[in-house]
């Protein structure tokens, strides 16, 4: 019980995931089969490891709303 915590710990917080930058967080772009809600969790988790990155939620929300497709942002 112990050692599969340990193993999944081990496997989520060092499996050799970079820091990502703000460039990977502008070019996150809604695919065309893609729900809305499916790629803010892809736009959030990019976010999370960006770790340095300092913006506010407005900025933030403002960069998840440029990547949806045409149609939503209508």
């Amino acid at each position: 019980m112990w050692a599969d915590l340990e193993k999944q710990f081990h496997k989520y917080f060092f499996a050799g995931v970079h820091e990502m930058k703000i460039t990977n967080l502008m070019a996150i772009k809604q695919r065309n089969d893609e729900p809305v809600t499916d790629y803010i969790k892809r736009f959030s988790d990019i976010r999370s490891r960006c770790f340095s990155l300092s913006l506010s939620n407005c900025q933030l929300a403002e960069l998840a709303f440029q990547g949806l497709l045409p149609h939503f942002k209508e």
